[in-house]
């Protein structure tokens, strides 16, 4: 075999160094629809941004350039497996993967992908939701460990929490220092811990339909006012509760319309007290407010960029806006962001913007991209007809470590 003429290799890294020019680049931000709930003509408050399910998404790609050079890049892609918890912060989303039995890191700040939580004392038996304090330590619920694990800014282990027994943590909030813990076990219950040494502050709820009593709840957060909001799965409901766990008020029952609820998930709180609730169901995510009056929502069914696969809950973060404000159109104000978890399908984190246009400013219709759409509000049950709140709970140890399902999962392993 005869070697390449020097000037015949220069020309090949000149051809590969062209395509590089000339095949990536991007259209510019203002030629890519827009995908925005509510559409217009109502006034915009949510756009997708951008989506990720793994290393692909997040690492910068390889070029024809490398490839020749180095050789052809065979390095498989890592993928999150099945999420369930998701957080965020200064542009690093973490996501309780709950098949691999890890957290994922999609590092969209240094443009990379890593796992940790696999070994040693901090190793995960089943990571099924992470909150982040504002010194960057990450408080995960194991309900398999059935404590609270504890990593540091850096990532690395910290400590264990020990939730009282019988336990079955499924979720973590953080206010000021104190750590509010869920747990679904038998006889649900919020637990209150002081965030630094783990010692119990005194805990609230018990098992029944009364306001302050739950079934199988499956999320709670605290929102800025300071009152704690509870996914009261079972009883397919949203429960406003004061830090001591007298009720506030109760909004819900079982549906498929806006204020109702086919498979409660994740509840969160954004820094201006709106409240976003995943649902499994109809695959969108609703918006109440503090005084638990319903706003509007966004995502909805579908297998395409900005559409949700069975959502599990999302995170509020305003410290990676700068991250992604390529994704963002120029004219539209972001407050903050929302990261949401589905736990099938392609597009398995999506990314939104919350914030608004500024008054008056109007797209043309060529600039604004859609969603399939159902019954003309983006809801309707997934997977089949059955009204929510007929099915028994469910016995298996699996199906016990997440809220029951209302309807059966597609794509069920």
């Amino acid at each position: 075999m005869h070697k390449p003429r020097l000037g015949h290799v220069f020309g090949i890294v000149g051809l590969a160094l062209g395509g590089l020019v000339t095949g990536c680049s991007a259209p510019a931000k203002s030629q890519q629809p827009l995908l925005l709930f509510p559409p217009p003509p109502h006034k915009p408050r949510v756009q997708f941004l951008t989506w990720a399910s793994g290393s692909e998404e997040v690492e910068l790609p390889t070029n024809m350039l490398d490839d020749f050079l180095l050789g052809e890049n065979t390095t498989a892609d890592e993928q999150i497996q099945k999420p369930y918890g998701v957080a965020a912060r200064d542009g690093v989303i973490y996501v309780c993967d709950t098949k691999d039995l890890c957290l994922a890191k999609l590092d969209f700040k240094n443009n990379s992908y890593s796992t940790f939580g696999t070994r040693g004392p901090g190793r995960l038996r089943k990571p099924i939701n992470i909150v982040i304090d504002p010194l960057g330590y990450k408080f995960v619920a194991d309900p398999v460990r059935k404590q609270i694990v504890v990593y540091g800014p850096d990532d690395a282990y910290v400590t264990v929490l020990d939730v009282p027994a019988p336990c079955h943590p499924v979720d973590v909030a953080v206010h000021e220092n104190e750590l509010y813990v869920l747990d679904n076990d038998d006889t649900p219950q919020v637990v209150v811990m002081n965030r630094t040494t783990g010692e119990v502050l005194r805990t609230f709820g018990e098992l029944g339909t009364e306001p302050g009593q739950f079934r199988i709840p499956g999320s709670l957060t605290v929102g800025p006012d300071g009152y704690v909001y509870v996914s009261d799965t079972q009883n397919y409901r949203i429960q406003k509760l004061t830090r001591h766990g007298e009720p506030v008020w109760v909004r819900g029952a079982p549906g498929y319309r806006l204020g109702r609820f086919g498979r409660l998930r994740g509840v969160r709180t954004g820094p201006d007290g709106i409240i976003y609730i995943a649902d499994g169901a109809t695959e969108i995510v609703q918006m109440f407010n503090s005084d638990g009056e319903i706003l509007m929502h966004f995502g909805g069914p579908g297998n395409v960029p900005g559409a949700l696969v069975l959502p599990s809950t999302l995170a509020v973060d305003k410290t990676s806006i700068p991250y992604f404000q390529k994704y963002i159109h120029e004219k539209f104000n972001t407050e903050y962001l929302l990261i949401v978890a589905s736990q099938y399908g392609q597009h398995l984190i999506s990314v939104y913007a919350f914030g608004s246009f500024p008054e008056g400013f109007k797209l043309e219709g060529s600039q604004i991209a859609s969603l399939p759409d159902s019954q003309g509000l983006g809801i309707a049950p997934i997977g089949g007809s059955q009204d929510p709140g007929t099915e028994g709970k469910a016995d298996s140890e699996a199906e016990q470590e997440l809220p029951p399902p209302v309807l059966e999962e597609k794509g069920q392993d």
